[in-house]
């Protein structure tokens, strides 16, 4: 079966309503263009950042994960049937490798991950995949899944259904409803990591929410439909939230949300790139083959890609010679 990757139909039909009702947008309003999106038709590209770390907090990590020993699997085992095994892989792949969710579950970078679900039905893909052009077929990436008749939508309500046998004490992951019928998100957050960027950047938190607020309070109540943090979202916070950097998510609110007209055409000659090359073809994401976080590079020379980039090393690391399910869930449950 093959899935959408890009956001051409989601931005077009859902930037200004997300804006309202205060929702976000895949990795936040200003990350751009994923080349691979699940379930969404093509060809929109949104422009994402990074955050900036030492590099002495990734040798940290490196040091104490490899000295983690396996000691759930089997108890981890017995909660996960066979046939459970098969559609919970590609779930977890779709959500840590498919999307950058496992920078938010091993890193030290990128503190919450937020990801598209289509609710779209397999005729209404294939309509909307014919309706592409011999060009745009061959230009945009698209993931493969390994599961006949897969959905990432119907594996969520799945999930929900057994979640409760893998109980999360840092993490929380949970799903954001959306106007639309056919699309809503689940949002995958390191509690710990979210926190402690909201309590860095305190004053413009509490200049958006308009008043005093504990960090860790405020993000234990991020899956409540009337949360506060939610509803006083703009993209600066966004950026902070999804692992970009204030400088990245300064630069992008100024260069094409928020200047003055006297300073136009300087930020129209701000410069950016993307930290990925555009993926083309049948794609198929493993530990071995995932991507760094795709967001849009100020600098030519950008010392976060690096970061993420030896983050990746250690994750292949950290995974080799173990069950990507099993790892998954211990690191999720610990």
């Amino acid at each position: 079966m093959i899935v959408f990757n890009s956001y051409y139909f989601f931005a077009t039909s859902h930037k200004k309503q997300k804006a309202e009702n205060h929702l976000p947008s895949t990795d936040g309003f200003m990350a751009a263009a994923h080349p691979n999106h699940r379930g969404l038709p093509a060809l929109y590209k949104k422009l994402r950042f990074f955050y900036r770390f030492s590099k002495i907090s990734i040798i940290c990590i490196v040091l104490f994960f490899s000295s983690c020993q396996p000691t759930q699997k089997s108890k981890l085992s017995d909660k996960v049937s066979p046939q459970e095994r098969v559609w919970l892989t590609q779930f977890f792949t779709d959500i840590m490798l498919f999307e950058p969710g496992i920078y938010t579950l091993w890193g030290a970078h990128k503190p919450m991950t937020l990801i598209p679900a289509a609710n779209y039905s397999e005729e209404e893909m294939k309509v909307i995949y014919e309706s592409l052009s011999e060009e745009e077929k061959k230009k945009e990436g698209f993931s493969v899944n390994v599961i006949e008749g897969y959905e990432f939508s119907e594996a969520w309500g799945k999930w929900e259904q057994i979640s409760h046998r893998f109980p999360m004490k840092r993490f929380m992951l949970f799903k954001q409803e959306n106007e639309d019928p056919h699309l809503f998100f689940v949002v995958f957050v390191d509690i710990i990591k979210t926190a402690a960027v909201i309590q860095d950047n305190y004053e413009a938190f509490q200049k958006a929410i308009g008043f005093d607020f504990y960090a860790m309070e405020l993000v234990l109540q991020m899956n409540q439909k009337d949360s506060v943090l939610w509803k006083n979202m703009n993209p600066y916070l966004e950026g902070l939230l999804f692992g970009y950097g204030k400088t990245n998510s300064q630069l992008f609110h100024w260069k094409y949300l928020d200047h003055p007209n006297s300073c136009d055409e300087l930020c129209r000659n701000i410069k950016t790139s993307s930290s990925n090359e555009q993926l083309k073809g049948l794609i198929t994401f493993t530990i071995d083959n995932f991507q760094i976080p795709s967001f849009a590079c100020f600098n030519k020379i950008d010392p976060i890609v690096n970061i993420y980039k030896e983050e990746r090393m250690m994750i292949k690391e950290i995974y080799k010679g173990r069950d990507f399910l099993d790892l998954t869930l211990e690191k999720l449950t610990e």
